[in-house]
């Protein structure tokens, strides 16, 4: 809208359109006001409106009706040319009505709309030094009555014209509301499609630069073993690349508000079916470079945040990969996903791998001791009684109520909402139906960077009471491929 009030004022703008601009005003409430004073000045086409015939009255009366119009163009100079008029025409004619009064209270609205408070101060000054010479001179528009009659005239035009500078205002704003808001929304789109872009061509090119390398080495490699750890790799590359892909394409299709801000630490996902997703997918993975790796998982989450379900696909991800590069060949691995250590709203998230190493392991690989150490956790590596190597990554969260909000505070990173007290007394394999849905169920937090894993019951937040120990539940292992709250 105001860019096309703008272009018609332009150089460019042709005659009509000028004059048109000009008659219609820069404001929004100046046509209404200058139609308004067009149909006061054409009231004296109303048979009448001439009480003589006399030449020289009949020109000043057709000059008072022309101000009035005029009244709505030049307010400040109508006010100061009636207020002479005015009184030099009961000077002339004190027994006739006297129409200059009219013409200067419409300019003296017109001012206030415009909020020109001096101008409008001057009109109202004119039109009671009007009304004092009328009194003096006894014309028409005498004493009392006077008063009463342009008093009122005065006082509705003026409430009428600050009116309409409220109204005028409000309009502005509102489209000022508007532009900010579709220039905001400009920015989020661009914002989405550049992350968009980006991620897109940040996974693409990772991808089949990973794939690139490991099919070259696969080329030159002669021993089956290796060759079959590497179709692994391979297939995980795969696998996490298509899930990636999939992941950007429905953010793009949803464009929530998180897929405009980048902002994942407060999106929800479906956490349980995300694990159980990406289970199988490794499972496929080493399935197709012959390593024997099966993946058990717990009752889990029904939903997290987004910082909680990428930390967990990139240890779930960096653990296989470990599996597949460091265990002996052909010998069986686990990769166990649970929920231990309850205590109160309190739990660890567990991912552990337990595989056959032809040489010790002796210190907790380092990139899953980073991610442990950025949420807060701790990555462990131990050897259970058959000697074989068990690395565990264990995620402090924190269970809150459904109806709580995610805290700000820098000690603490995830929601997940869930209903572990259901899922705890079904196995993983029932159908999403078979889950209690439509449950309130509580929410799970976990700590960030650097917050200790200690029991911190002094934070305020509700305890989910009830919950059992997770480790007791049944898992899910390789071949229970009903998929959970899909």
């Amino acid at each position: 809208m105001t860019s096309e009030i703008d272009s018609a004022t332009g150089t460019s703008a042709s005659v009509p359109a000028r004059v048109w601009h000009f008659l219609r005003g820069p404001r929004f409430i100046d046509l209404p006001i200058r139609l308004l004073a067009l149909i006061m000045g054409l009231t004296i086409l109303v048979p009448g409106s001439f009480e003589i015939t006399e030449p020289r009255y009949a020109g000043l009366l057709i000059l008072a009706y022309g101000l009035i119009v005029l009244a709505a163009f030049l307010p400040l100079s109508i006010v100061i040319a009636t207020t002479g008029l005015g009184i030099a025409f009961s000077m002339l004619y004190p027994d006739l009505e006297n129409m200059f009064p009219e013409a200067l209270i419409l300019a003296t609205a017109v001012l206030i709309s415009r909020r020109r408070w001096i101008g409008f101060a001057l009109g109202t000054i004119g039109l009671a030094g009007y009304l004092g010479a009328s009194t003096r001179l006894g014309s028409y528009d005498v004493g009392f009555e006077g008063f009463t009659d342009l008093g009122y005239g005065w006082l509705t035009y003026s409430i009428l014209g600050l009116c309409a500078s409220f109204v005028e205002a409000r309009i502005r704003s509102e489209i000022d509301r508007r532009e900010r808001a579709a220039v905001d929304h400009q920015k989020s789109l661009d914002a989405m499609r550049a992350r968009f872009t980006s991620d897109m061509h940040d996974t693409i090119s990772h991808s089949l630069t990973t794939e690139s390398a490991i099919i070259r080495t696969l080329a030159k490699e002669s021993d089956s073993e290796t060759a079959d750890r590497l179709l692994a790799e391979l297939a995980l590359v795969n696998a996490e690349a298509t899930k990636r892909l999939r992941q950007l394409v429905t953010s793009l299709s949803k464009w929530e508000t998180e897929a405009c801000t980048g902002d994942s630490a407060t999106s929800r996902v479906r956490f349980r079916a995300e694990a159980e997703q990406l289970s199988i997918a490794i499972e496929d993975g080493c399935a197709a470079g012959s390593v024997p790796l099966t993946t058990e998982l717990s009752p889990l989450p029904t939903h997290a945040t987004g910082t909680l379900s990428h930390h967990f696909r990139a240890v779930m991800l960096e653990l296989a990969t470990n599996v597949i590069r460091h265990s002996v060949p052909g010998t069986p691995a686990t990769l166990a996903v649970e929920m231990r250590g309850e205590r109160g709203d309190r739990a660890e998230l567990l991912c552990r791998s337990t595989n056959e190493s032809p040489t010790a392991l002796t210190q907790a690989p380092r990139s899953l001791s980073r991610r442990a150490k950025a949420v807060g956790g701790v990555c462990r590596v131990d050897a259970d009684d058959r000697k074989r190597t068990v690395v565990e990554v264990a995620l402090p969260i924190r269970f809150i109520s459904p109806s709580a909000q995610a805290t700000s505070a820098a000690d603490m990173i995830d929601v997940v909402d869930d209903d572990f007290e259901t899922g705890a007394v079904t196995s993983s394999t029932e159908a999403p139906n078979d889950v209690a849905a439509g449950d309130e169920s509580p929410h799970v937090q976990a700590p960030s960077a650097g917050a200790p894993t200690t029991d911190r019951s002094a934070d305020s937040v509700p305890d989910t009471g009830g919950a059992t120990d997770y480790r007791s539940q049944g898992r899910r292992k390789k071949g229970d491929r009903d998929k959970v709250d899909a």
